[in-house]
């Protein structure tokens, strides 16, 4: 507790802001994002977009993973999920935000249905379970027999739509960056209050050691299919805006290597923790651009194809982050506040 502080209520204990400093960092830090598009281009602006459509899909994975312990590899059949079924919606009139949300609701319906196993197994037998849901989501979507359900595995969205039925047209660089940034912050704060809240702290026993939780008194089972119809509602409602951002669906946008890319997002950044995963999304998502950008110019300079090499770099710069601090970059940043704040004494 920093000195001169201190609590005389639980309510503000709980707060998700206690500190002076927090409250004066966020008064000056959050308008910060909702300047950014007058200060960058368009690339740039197109860059944060992305990033803020995938911090949502891996905050719900976080949900799943992070909190509830449950191992999920089939992240891009959610996303894709949602993704389908917005440009279903969005071709029907419906608008954006009722289309991401029946998105959402049917992702997360099949995250509960593919986290029935759980009754009977945990650990690597739930994922394998998951990972059964990636490949089948992959063949469905590719499968031309069943377009009169999906549409289509190739889908080009409107590129102006209402966002409920005809009513506000949105459609730029600009109204995708800001229902990505509200999106975001909107399921951060949901994240943030659900950890707090005694469900959140049911999955975090769940997570720690199921049996233990059983004995006094939690639903295991219940909850874990929580933790799924959370985590893939917002898994499912980053899929129908990354429909959106991008303009045209395919199932070689979601496949496994983008769970895999969500993984190490998490990973990177933190596992259960929401600053966590938004610290990865964006450290991540900047450091493959940088990366790129970088071997372009080697590649325009050499002939070479030195943009193959992107993973190499990238995989390469992972292992070596997660071997030096393998809880992710928040606890490393925790341990360098902790040292700051004493400095300069060793206690």
């Amino acid at each position: 507790m920093p000195s001169g502080e201190y609590f005389t209520d639980y309510a503000s204990r709980m707060g998700l802001f206690r500190w002076r400093i927090q409250k004066v960092a966020l008064l000056f830090g959050l308008p910060i994002p909702f300047l950014l598009p007058f200060a960058v281009g368009g690339g740039t602006l197109s860059l944060f977009s992305r990033m803020y459509i995938f911090a949502i899909a891996v905050l719900g994975l976080n949900v799943i993973l992070g909190y509830a312990g449950e191992i999920v590899l089939a992240q891009g059949a959610f996303m894709a999920i949602g993704a389908y079924a917005t440009s279903r919606m969005l071709g029907a009139g419906a608008g954006l935000l009722p289309a991401i949300t029946v998105g959402g609701i049917l992702a997360a319906a099949v995250a509960v249905a593919f986290g029935l196993p759980s009754f009977r197994v945990k650990g690597f037998y739930i994922a394998i379970s998951t990972l059964a849901l990636q490949f089948i989501s992959e063949w469905f979507f590719n499968n031309s027999r069943a377009d009169w359900i999906h549409g289509g595995s190739q889908q080009r969205i409107a590129s102006e739509v209402g966002l409920v039925g005809p009513i506000g047209k949105v459609g730029t660089d600009l109204h995708i960056y800001y229902i990505g940034l509200v999106g975001m912050l909107f399921f951060a704060m949901l994240s943030l209050n659900l950890s707090r809240t005694g469900i959140g702290r049911t999955f975090r026993a769940v997570h720690e050691n199921d049996l233990a939780a059983a004995v006094l008194g939690i639903n295991v089972f219940k909850n874990k299919l929580l933790a799924f119809a959370i985590g893939g509602f917002m898994i499912g409602v980053s899929g129908g805006l990354y429909a959106f951002y991008i303009g045209f669906i395919s199932p070689a946008y979601f496949t496994l290597a983008l769970t895999l890319e969500h993984y190490v997002m998490l990973l990177f950044g933190g596992l259960g923790h929401v600053w966590g995963a938004l610290i990865g999304v964006g450290v991540v998502t900047l450091l493959q651009d940088v990366l790129r950008n970088i071997l372009q110019s080697v590649s325009a300079a050499t002939g070479l194809n030195a943009t193959a090499l992107v993973p190499v770099f990238f995989g390469s710069i992972i292992i070596i982050v997660l071997a030096v601090e393998p809880k992710g970059v928040l606890a490393a940043l925790g341990q360098l506040k902790e040292y700051l704040r004493n400095w300069p004494y060793a206690y």
